[in-house]
């Protein structure tokens, strides 16, 4: 599954968060998703990935929900980038 991109302001350049929820619920009211900027400090909850060229990090630390119609869609990231992402935010679940 490669995560979609998006962003919630009038900048359209770059996207500011990464969409964590499955693609058959993109109907509902609100979104999961996580910021992603080029600036973030690197952390073991966070993930770094590339996108246009650039190296972004993702706060997978930082999940919340937004209202579906303030994202506007700029892309989605490659399997690989996707995959790093949801592994790293698996480390935030309760384990047995």
């Amino acid at each position: 599954m490669n995560l979609p991109l998006y962003s919630s302001t009038a900048d359209l350049s770059r996207p500011n968060l990464v969409g964590l929820q499955h693609p058959d619920l993109a109907g509902l009211p609100t979104q999961l998703v996580c910021p992603i900027r080029e600036n973030l400090t690197l952390t073991p909850l966070r993930a770094r990935v590339q996108w246009g060229g650039c190296d972004f990090v993702v706060a997978c630390d930082l999940l919340r929900p937004i209202n579906s119609s303030a994202l506007k869609r700029l892309g989605e990231l490659g399997a690989a980038d996707s995959l790093k992402i949801l592994t790293t935010f698996k480390l935030l679940l309760a384990g047995e």
